[in-house]
């Protein structure tokens, strides 16, 4: 099978793979899609989020396919389910390590229910991630799914509640999809920094935005006209934005980093931390899986739309397209279908 390797730093090639052997408790998935992420994916690439990263290694966190094949044990899949999030596996040694790793043609999904029931170890688990989808959907656009139950948990998370007046620095899909939920959720006042106006006009007319500023060609803090936030949120990953939020925020406020900071940002300190205010960072997503339904259920009912979340698709041969698209801005986010 094909999949995109991380060879090292902005090095990226299309391999080929052996084909993962399922076992009786798991299901062959032929992936049909993965979204290319703006920052992590491409903070990855170009080796840029921390000590952790060896390459070489398989990319993509955001794939969706159909079951097409299963295992004699397996009870809670069947043939033709779509499902979220399968596991990354081949047969062999290859050298090339699972970072997500969904970026290839075939995955395996595992029957955690059934494994349970099988009196299984929970190490055994990949962390309970697949998730059947109870909808129609393309693989474009089910792609989206994980952008949505990423930004949701999120916001569980961070603690966010109805009524919020929030400043949200990022004007790229994640920044959308977190502005539309804090929306639907009963937001007060909602702002969005960015730096490309085309993409914050996106963030006000579909997320619902009240204000957009271009940080590049404005004064963010003047034209805020002294406005003050219960929460603000760095979508970009960025120590610059969560020191230049700090004063902006209320009384007992809070400084929400959902963005990966590169390796080499000089970060923050105790210091820059304005009194009676919190910093709480989220970089690596926690609970997800868990809102799968909740995500689905506001999809089916026309509240989130997964194809305002995308721009364009491209296939795996033209991954390197579909990367340069995203660094020049020509593309909001492309989604690689299989």
């Amino acid at each position: 099978m094909k999949a995109i390797a991380v060879t090292g730093p902005e090095s990226i090639e299309l391999v080929e793979l052996p084909r993962p052997v399922i076992r009786e408790y798991e299901c062959l998935v032929k992936v049909t899609a993965c979204g290319l992420c703006n920052s992590t994916d491409l903070k990855m690439i170009d080796g840029h989020v921390g000590d952790a990263l060896h390459y070489p290694f398989i990319l993509g966190h955001e794939g969706v396919g159909e079951v097409v094949e299963v295992g004699s044990r397996v009870r809670n899949f069947k043939l033709g389910d779509l499902v979220t999030d399968p596991a990354f596996r081949t047969e062999g040694e290859t050298g090339y390590r699972p970072d997500c790793g969904h970026f290839v043609e075939y995955a395996v999904a595992q029957d955690f229910e059934a494994m349970a029931e099988m009196g299984i170890e929970d190490k055994a688990f990949r962390a309970h991630c697949t998730r059947r989808v109870s909808l129609p959907l393309s693989p474009a656009d089910a792609a989206i799914l994980l952008t949505f139950k990423e930004t949701y948990s999120a916001l569980k998370n961070f603690g966010f509640t109805p009524g919020m007046d929030v400043l949200l620095f990022g004007d790229g899909p994640i920044g959308l999809a977190l502005i539309r939920l804090m929306r639907l959720l009963g937001a007060g006042w909602l702002g969005c920094v960015g730096h490309w106006d085309n993409r914050l006009e996106r963030i006000k007319t579909d997320g619902g935005a009240d204000c957009v500023v271009n940080g590049k060609t404005h004064d963010v803090k003047a034209l805020l006209g002294g406005r003050s936030f219960d929460m603000i949120v760095d979508a970009v990953g960025a120590s610059s934005i969560i020191k230049q939020g700090f004063p902006m925020l209320k009384t007992g406020g809070k400084i929400a980093v959902f963005g990966v900071l590169k390796q080499s940002d000089p970060g923050v300190t105790i210091r820059d931390i304005r009194n009676n205010t919190s910093l709480h960072v989220l970089q690596w997503p926690v609970g997800e899986h868990e809102v799968h339904d909740e995500v689905v259920d506001m999809v089916r009912s026309g509240q989130l739309d997964p194809r305002r979340f995308y721009s364009h698709t491209e296939t795996l041969a033209n991954f390197a397209e579909a990367v340069r698209k995203i660094r020049t801005r020509e593309a909001f986010k492309v989604v690689v279908v299989m």
